[in-house]
């Protein structure tokens, strides 16, 4: 079924230096034929949507990008640490929380309401990255798991020379968490002493957490610098964005990301 869409699909574009055959975006809430509570640009099978409005507003999400709804690679997401290389878009959600491609016009996809998606890119744009990175897989590794399949086997990329760019995502003055959460972060080897600067102590043994600085700093321990976007609150910005800790029922956004052959592409 084609429903017409409340307003055109205007996608968040990243501001970054990534080649020109890299596309990339984020969805907004806006846009779709998905009613309330989903209004409107739902793209979640999980969260209790009509099936048809979800195919129509995935169907127009693709062709706002002159893609085929049949090169977008979904994700079955569950806050791990996996990420799959995608050879080949498969029809069904992969298992997995971050994916990676090589391959032209193949779309990474991750979907979330308060959850950071990362987008990454080499500078030579011959691949392309979308990571789902709540505080579950931010604490385990899904960072370092991703930077490193991303430049497994290709000795001529460094992480010096990846891009990467943070997408909307619960802000620091709404992300409450347990001391548990902090202890996560804290008592990581690596990093733990940088990330304690990322939470603010509140009342009641809880602390306010910066997700965009957890990220970066996971980031740098990697290696990677280039780190642009961020600055996003997917919370207080409710006409933009679903928030899950702001409306347990509710929509996702997708970040997507790939290689286009229309465009002039670097070997």
């Amino acid at each position: 079924m084609t429903v017409t869409p409340d307003t055109a699909i205007k996608p968040i574009k990243p501001i970054w230096p990534a080649p020109a055959h890299v596309i990339a975006g984020v969805s907004t809430r806006s846009g779709g034929c998905s009613q309330a509570p989903f209004n409107s640009l739902n793209l979640a099978q999980h969260v209790g949507d009509k099936a048809d409005d979800i195919i129509s507003n995935r169907t127009q999400l693709a062709l706002s990008e002159n893609s085929s709804p049949q090169q977008w690679q979904w994700l079955e997401q569950s806050h791990s640490t996996t990420i799959i290389e995608v050879d080949k878009v498969q029809s069904q959600a992969l298992p997995a929380d971050a994916a990676f491609t090589r391959q032209q016009n193949t779309v990474c996809t991750v979907m979330t309401a308060d959850c950071l998606p990362i987008l990454l890119c080499d500078a030579q744009g011959t691949r392309v990255a979308a990571i789902h990175a709540g505080w579950r897989g931010l604490a385990n590794g899904i960072i370092s798991n991703s930077i490193n399949a991303f430049c497994n086997q290709i000795p001529t990329i460094k992480s010096q020379a990846i891009y990467a760019w943070l997408g909307p995502a619960i802000g620091p003055d709404h992300f409450e968490v347990g001391a548990d959460v902090r202890e996560a972060f804290v008592n990581d080897t690596a990093t733990g002493q940088l990330n304690a600067a990322a939470f603010e102590a509140q009342a009641n043994n809880k602390y306010k957490a910066d997700i965009y600085q957890l990220a970066s700093i996971a980031l740098n321990n990697c290696g990677v610098h280039s780190i642009y976007g961020g600055g996003f609150c997917t919370v207080s910005e409710s006409e933009r964005f679903y928030s899950y800790r702001r409306e347990a029922q509710t929509g996702r956004m997708a970040s997507y990301i790939y290689l286009d052959t229309n465009q002039n592409s670097a070997d």
